[in-house]
């Protein structure tokens, strides 16, 4: 959302095919193998220019807020790293082949990865790392494979980048297409990020940014966890985080609703803003490289617990939209609907938004949204009342918009294209934008023009882009052919879950082999007294870890929320000698012998 001043008249008064980016988890061979090639692996890093971005920022500042779009959040630069010519490669005992290179962008907050070469053949892992090995990201195969070739991984923090292809035995290396040809380096990284920053174990407390505005949203703004949103969880759960590259050179942040249709059958279709996407384009290639963000949220109210950021598909399909011309701040209809390159895991405990395309809403009445301001964790926002009288930076044409003032919570940059919700969980409209200088508390709000709290705003009718009137008929300039396919004529739909209703099948691999390719522990012997374990889960899953003496008495039980990082268990007190490690998530166990050596 452009904070751009629109036209917003309320009852009181006026006012101004494919696969998806589905991380399998698991370890690379580089932090689990022991043989020598591994450990003797060198690789000399590939260098590439730091853009300036505190120049870049501030020209960017300038000329990006005079129309909607997209909220910039960083710039688009240039790398050339390719497969298998970047790195090097080494082949275990066993015949599998590792190859492992390295990127560099200098003193940078974070970058996103977009790839314009990306084919994996079966039998071919792959493992994206920051420069502490703190955040892991992988394994990417076959099945993150793009019919277009493209592909893109979600932020990475900081500015050198650690690539991992492991390989089995029999692949030929020649079926890898591999090229790196841009990094998306972020001028407002996420502020979850920080966690993977410095030398301390991970969990620990985050280095504070020198920038303010570094990836956080107004402080005004409310967690969308928190009990004003509690009545309205599924709706919560269709609202994602899209991140995308844009014309002119940038990455921006807009949001998104997953949306059922009268069919029910999961076509995983997302509505965002047209504003979005800054060329007008209606084909595939532009949405090949956004990246969906699931729940990324925080766990609790205040905000204490930082977001999961792995929960990602990526690439998307072009379905239909209302004309953007982006010379213009002048929005008459303002959809967009793209559709998933692949169904919603169940694991990301998702929900399919119902809607309702009433031309008439209810005022007084309850209406919610939930959306990501400035890319940041999904907030909320409630409103009483809504006119049905508002339009977005035009007078010609009335009633466009549905026009709220918020009473509790408000909007931002980067909050374009989320949804509103009637009372019954219904998806109304997206959004459009809000008016400029607004502010919830000019005494608490410290964080600047860019973190300005928008209280009113205006959402593009889902009634009026039913049959959008300027689409002329053309089935792709309006969601009537998309979300009532069989021309039901029906009103509204009812939201559904994605986990009940249309489950990824199983790949067949059994939970125990799941569960030891995604943790390891070390060092083994023990000698400092601290065992550690590195895990890379799919989900965020309680491990139970037991450690059992050499006559298999129980010494100790641990229970440890994990999800990707690193995690420490003290045994300064153990004897010296043999130790067992269970490790179990309820479903499967896997187990590891260690020994104490002080």
């Amino acid at each position: 959302m452009k904070k751009t001043i629109y036209a917003l008249i309320l009852a009181t008064g006026c006012c101004t095919i494919a696969q998806a980016q589905i991380s399998k988890g698991g370890l690379p061979l580089s932090l689990i193998s022991t043989e020598p090639a591994i450990s003797n692996q060198v690789f000399t890093p590939v260098y590439a220019k730091t853009p300036d971005l505190k120049r870049l920022k501030q020209e960017d500042n300038k000329v990006s807020r005079s129309k909607p779009g997209a909220y910039h959040a960083g710039v688009l630069a240039p790398v050339d790293m390719a497969f298998p010519a970047s790195g090097t490669m080494v082949t275990l005992s066993d015949g599998r082949k590792v190859w492992r290179a390295q990127m560099n962008m200098g003193d940078v907050p974070s970058m996103v990865l977009y790839y314009d070469h990306f084919k994996l053949p079966q039998g071919v892992k792959f493992f994206v790392s920051n420069s502490n090995g703190k955040q892991l990201l992988g394994a990417y195969t076959a099945e993150n494979n793009n019919e277009d070739g493209l592909f893109a991984n979600q932020e990475v923090q900081g500015g050198i980048v650690n690539f991992e292809l492991d390989i089995d035995k029999g692949v030929n290396t020649d079926d890898i297409s591999w090229h790196l040809n841009q990094a998306g380096v972020m001028y407002y990284p996420s502020v979850d990020l920080q966690r993977y920053a410095g030398n301390e174990d991970i969990g620990t407390a985050a280095k504070p940014t020198d920038d303010p505005l570094a990836g956080r949203s107004s402080v005004c703004e409310i967690n969308a966890i928190c009990p004003e949103g509690q009545s309205y969880p599924q709706q919560r759960k269709a609202t994602m985080r899209i991140v995308m590259p844009l014309g002119g050179g940038y990455v921006g942040f807009c949001t998104g609703t997953l949306i059922n249709t009268t069919k029910g059958d999961c076509t995983p279709y997302v509505l965002t803003a047209t504003h979005c996407e800054d060329n007008n384009s209606k084909t595939n290639t532009p949405y090949s490289q956004w990246i969906f963000y699931f729940n990324f949220e925080a766990p609790d109210c205040a905000g204490n617990t930082v977001a999961p950021n792995n929960q990602t598909l990526t690439g998307a399909q072009f379905v239909a939209r209302a004309d953007y011309n982006p010379n213009s701040a002048s929005i008459l209809g303002d959809f967009l609907l793209v559709k998933l390159n692949n169904k919603v895991p169940a694991t990301f405990g998702a929900y399919f938004a119902g809607w309702n395309r009433a031309s008439s809403l209810p005022s007084p009445s309850t209406y919610i949204n939930f959306h990501h301001p400035s890319g940041d964790m999904k907030k909320l926002a409630i409103t009483n009342t809504i006119a049905g009288n508002g339009t977005f930076n035009q007078w010609s044409v009335p009633g466009t918009h549905w026009a709220v003032m918020f009473n509790t919570g408000g909007n931002e940059e980067g909050s374009s294209g989320s949804g509103l919700f009637d009372v019954n969980g219904r998806l109304v409209g997206d959004l459009s934008g809000g008016s400029d200088n607004q502010s919830c508390d000019a005494d608490t709000n410290k964080l600047g023009d860019q973190a300005i709290l928008g209280q009113d705003a205006v959402y593009s009718k889902l009634s009026r882009n039913w049959e959008y009137p300027e689409g002329n008929g053309v089935q792709n300039a309006q969601l009537k052919p998309w979300l009532d396919p069989t021309n039901t004529g029906a009103m509204t739909t009812n939201t559904i879950e994605a986990a009940a209703t249309c489950s990824s099948p199983t790949t067949g691999i059994s939970k125990s082999a799941e569960l030891d390719n995604a943790v390891n522990i070390f060092p083994n012997p023990v000698v400092n007294g601290t065992l550690r374990m590195r895990a890379n889960l799919d989900k965020a899953t309680d491990l139970s870890v037991t450690i059992y003496d050499i006559t298999g008495a129980r010494k100790a039980v641990y229970t440890v929320a994990a999800h990707n990082g690193e995690y420490t268990f003290d045994l300064s007190s153990y004897a010296n000698g043999a130790y067992l490690v269970a490790i179990s998530n309820g479903t499967a166990t896997t187990s590891r012998k260690i020994v104490v050596s002080h």
